[in-house]
């Protein structure tokens, strides 16, 4: 018999043999793919990019994307890549959960970074605890966040060190009379508590606190107790959603006071949505200021913009800090991270410098950073500093 027909005649008919190196080569292909997801360094992110606070994060992920690709590109973090999977919670707590359990159980990932709003930050962390996971950054600076807790860690300054910082501003002003209309969210609680205690440390008189219902019912007529009390300033306490509906009825209403905000209320969001209405409103920010030379991280962060083409934001620029951080943290937790080595990596990061702005491990709350500046949004929405 002969054998070579016989094989031939054994392969159906439609069937094509491929030699043995293309074989070979198909695996190879398929193996170094499965060797790529495995050595990928897999973190979970779960924000807000359809409700409430979306405009701001929507440019907050900006910057974040453009550095870790460019580190992808480098190379990785010693050698792997940086795998940042990502999900919408719509600002709701309960959504964030769900995405934090699949984020682990589904994709695999080692870390939680630059969680959404302060309820979606508290939803996950009993999860995290169980599984334990480090969570590295959330978008709030929520105090009631700040209780220590070994597995969360904060790339940004707490709303009480912004409102600290703004209380101090206004007594060098001459500014003594002052205001809060507060969100029914955990920035109007801790933002009240923490005016209380900066006005008595540096003088000023809270003249009205008014807080807001979720459902703007009484917004109205908070604006108006704001407007009889006859404060030299308001401050708004509401994430960057509210916080536009709040100024707007506050500028409808024709209070004259001096209006300020926090850095989550987005001066990019305010004046994208209020326009010129937006001008002479004082907003603290928690990143280097994204047009100053001053600082190795903001020129890197110009230069990588530019390359991007993504204009220059504040939003934008606490992204690329905080993901700048983050892979500062995850090189200091070695070649192969696991849960445990990044928690200490994290850790590690006390009195360094990343591009000019000083790192300071506090074991007290988990904070790296607490910078704090003052911005005006001026005419056609300039930024002034």
């Amino acid at each position: 018999m002969n054998l070579s027909r016989a094989r031939q005649h054994a392969v159906p008919q439609g069937v094509t043999v491929k030699p043995a190196r293309l074989l070979f080569a198909a695996f190879m292909a398929a193996f170094c793919l499965a060797a790529h997801a495995q050595t990928a360094i897999v973190v979970g992110q779960s924000v807000d990019l359809s409700s409430t606070t979306a405009s701001r994060v929507k440019e907050y992920v900006k910057g974040v994307d453009a550095y870790i690709d460019q580190v992808n590109k480098q190379g990785g973090v010693n050698g792997r890549t940086v795998k940042l999977v990502r999900y919408d919670d719509a600002f709701n707590p309960e959504k964030a959960l769900a995405n934090a359990k699949r984020l682990v159980e589904q994709d695999g990932a080692t870390l939680f970074f630059g969680m959404g709003s302060a309820q979606s930050t508290a939803a996950i962390l009993p999860y995290a605890a169980e599984k334990g996971i480090p969570v590295f950054g959330s978008l709030s600076g929520a105090d009631s966040l700040r209780k220590p807790n070994p597995l969360l860690f904060h790339c940004r300054a707490s709303f009480g060190e912004e409102i600290n910082r703004l209380s101090s501003h206004f007594s060098t002003l001459g500014i003594k009379r002052v205001a809060a209309l507060a969100a029914d969210l955990p920035i109007g609680k801790d933002g009240i508590a923490a005016l209380e205690s900066a006005a008595k440390l540096h003088g000023l008189e809270i003249v009205k606190i008014v807080r807001v219902a979720a459902d703007f019912k009484n917004l109205d007529e908070s604006v108006a107790a704001i407007a009889d009390a006859k404060p030299q300033a308001v401050l708004i306490l509401a994430p960057a959603g509210p916080g536009i509906k709040f100024t707007e009825a506050l500028k409808k209403s024709k209070v004259s006071a001096q209006l300020a905000g926090l850095s989550v209320m987005s001066s990019d969001s305010l004046y994208k949505a209020l326009g010129e209405q937006a001008q002479g409103m004082v907003i603290t920010q928690i990143v280097p200021f994204p047009w100053s030379p001053k600082f190795g991280m903001t020129r890197d962060y110009q230069k990588l913009m530019a390359e991007t083409k993504i204009p220059l934001s504040v939003d934008s620029m606490e992204g690329y800090m905080s993901a700048r951080l983050l892979i500062e943290g995850l090189k200091a937790a070695g070649a192969k991270p696991t849960r445990e080595s990044v928690i200490a990596g994290l850790e590690a990061m006390n009195r360094k410098d990343v591009g000019g702005v000083q790192i300071s491990f506090s074991a007290a709350d988990r904070s790296l950073i607490r910078l704090v500046e003052i911005t005006m949004i001026g005419q056609n929405g300039k930024l002034i500093n």
